[in-house]
């Protein structure tokens, strides 16, 4: 999954500069930014070391259109990623993406930085819970996060993971799948027909009574803040495209469905046990069933467009869908029997990362779409079973007993 970053319109007011003389009895007027007609950065995105300064600059036109040389205003909207002094230079604190934004004279102007660490590899995150954890989702700025695992366990981080915290999920039936539409509305399913939602970020969590379901839950995706899709045991799916005000339920196959996820909102794939694999075209009104490529279960599928997709699955199954004249087909590849993989990433068409376990916690890598496959150093002793990446460098991995590790570097 690669999210967008779109520019912003801030409203700001005038930006008041003081100035005086010290104990002077005639004080000096404060100098107002006049009205301008724009405010123009030179450069809309970068990127930064934590640590890193750089120096932006802006440009300026007074209504008249000739060039205004005198201060703006200057903000970080997270400064817990960089911080900006009242000349433009920006100090790159920690992990994430945040916006600059430049004002004055009624108009502004945003960039959009991205911070990194320094560190490489795979590092450990305290998760504060023992509990096995089975997936994993971060918004687009990577900041703001959540992992829900058994027991009832939804954890939030709101620094990229550097500390973790337990947010009250009203329930203690086992999580399996977490999707959010935005940094404040996401979705949870889970055993016992469980489908949570939250409005706030997941500082409280709603159960829906309203899904007619009461089979273990598997998975959840939304192509929009409306639309999404929940499968679960005996080929269990549910539907809605009312943002969860109803929901159609369909059964197909009858075997367990452990993912599910789209290109858009009308064209899906389903995986499940038996090495199940369904499709549709029609938002999930009606699923087909794609002839067998493997009995083994297929425990993780992610999708990145119409012709793009990968699941997981026992005995290191790794299918794939492969372009055709008129459509794609999936192709068998596989890993290793001794992968038994439970999750799997594309960052994009080419870089993916897939979970498991191989006698400890195990991931693996692709750069050119699954075809092949990498394994990398991890240092967990526990099975893997959720992942996530907002791109190529950037990801995160649970797993049992608690595991969450995080990488910067794309795990090398």
């Amino acid at each position: 999954m690669n999210p967008t970053l779109k520019r912003l319109t801030p409203l700001f007011g005038l930006l008041v500069l003081l100035a005086g003389c010290g104990g002077a009895t005639n004080p000096v007027a404060p100098i107002l930014i006049p009205p301008l007609s724009s405010v123009t950065l030179s450069v809309h995105a970068d990127t930064l070391v934590a640590g890193q300064t750089l120096q932006f600059t802006a440009t300026a036109l007074d209504t008249a259109y000739v060039p205004y040389t005198g201060a703006l205003n200057w903000a970080s909207n997270n400064t817990g990623v960089f911080v900006v002094g009242a000349t433009g230079l920006v100090t790159a604190v920690g992990e994430g993406t945040a916006l600059l934004i430049v004002s004055g004279g009624g108009k502004a102007d945003t960039a959009s930085v991205l911070v990194y660490p320094t560190t490489t590899g795979w590092l450990v995150q305290t998760s504060v819970v023992t509990e096995d954890l089975h997936d994993v989702f971060f918004d687009g700025a990577g900041r703001r996060g959540w992992a829900v695992g058994n027991g009832g366990v939804v954890l939030s981080t709101t620094d990229a993971g550097a500390t973790w915290t337990r947010q009250p999920s009203t329930t203690i039936t086992n999580l399996h799948g977490v999707w959010f539409t935005s940094a404040l509305e996401g979705w949870v399913a889970g055993n016992g027909g469980t489908v949570l939602h939250t409005l706030n970020g997941g500082s409280s969590w709603a159960r829906l009574a309203n899904t007619a379901s009461f089979e273990n839950l598997v998975d959840v995706y939304f192509a929009s803040r409306d639309t999404g899709w929940v499968v679960g045991a005996g080929g269990l799916i549910l539907s809605t495209t009312d943002r969860g005000v109803t929901w159609r339920r369909t059964v197909r196959g009858g075997l367990t469905l452990n993912g599910v996820m789209f290109a858009g909102t009308r064209d899906g794939w389903a995986v499940g046990e038996g090495g199940a694999i369904l499709g549709t075209h029609d938002r999930g009104v009606s699923w087909f069933i794609v002839p067998s490529i493997t009995g083994q279960a297929l425990k993780g599928l992610w999708r990145v467009d119409a012709e793009t997709a990968v699941a997981v699955g026992a005995q290191g199954v790794v299918p794939r869908t492969v372009a055709t004249p008129d459509s794609v087909a999936w192709v068998l590849g596989n890993v290793g029997s001794l992968n038994q993989l439970e999750g799997v990433c594309l960052a994009d068409t080419l870089t993916g990362f897939a979970v498991g376990l191989n006698g400890t916690g195990a991931v693996l890598r692709t750069s050119d779409g699954g075809e092949t496959w990498a394994p990398q150093a991890v240092s967990s002793q526990y099975r893997l079973r959720g992942v996530f990446f907002l791109d190529a460098r950037r990801g995160w991995v649970v797993g049992d007993n608690g595991t969450i590790r995080h990488t910067t570097s794309g795990g090398v």
